[in-house]
């Protein structure tokens, strides 16, 4: 089963804030809920996340197109054992200031070991809207994350 999503968020934080806080991997399993772990990999990162019972959802990702702090352009790292096969970018602009608008693509297709996860994955992506529901959760999370982080940095600054 393949899936492409699309989405966009505005976010109270300047575009800078936001590019570095996208490309922490290491700190995103303390915010999104579903991330249970995400390390380092050669090139790009892994991402463990909960998935399709009884199965984790697994990618490993590098940048293949990057213009700080405007554009990212990802896919799977070939050849590196994982279950979901990615692509997607990530633009963001800076409408006003201190607000970005996050403009994202990702495309996946899991693949798991056998025909029979294979099959149990897809009825259960069907079932449950797995996996573009994991994403959009996971990016209202980075938004609430990030607008949360950002402010509390803007008060402490304020008050020194």
């Amino acid at each position: 089963m393949r899936f492409r999503e699309e989405m966009e968020l505005n976010i109270k934080a300047p575009r800078e804030v936001v590019w570095e806080a996208f490309q922490d991997f290491s700190s995103w399993p303390a915010w999104a809920k579903a991330l249970k772990e995400v390390s380092r990999v050669g090139s790009g990162w892994r991402f463990r996340a909960g998935g399709q019972p009884p199965v984790d959802l697994v990618w490993v990702a590098e940048a293949t197109r990057r213009r700080p702090p405007e554009f990212l352009e990802f896919r799977s790292v070939p050849g590196v054992p994982h279950n979901l096969e990615i692509y997607g970018w990530l633009r963001l602009n800076e409408p006003e200031e201190g607000t970005t608008h996050l403009e994202l693509l990702f495309e996946g297709s899991p693949h798991y070991d056998t025909p029979l996860l294979d099959k149990a994955a897809d009825w259960y992506a069907s079932v449950f809207g797995e996996p573009n529901k994991l994403l959009k959760v996971t990016f209202e999370q980075f938004k609430a994350h990030l607008e949360k982080t950002h402010n509390q940095r803007e008060l402490s600054t304020a008050m020194t």
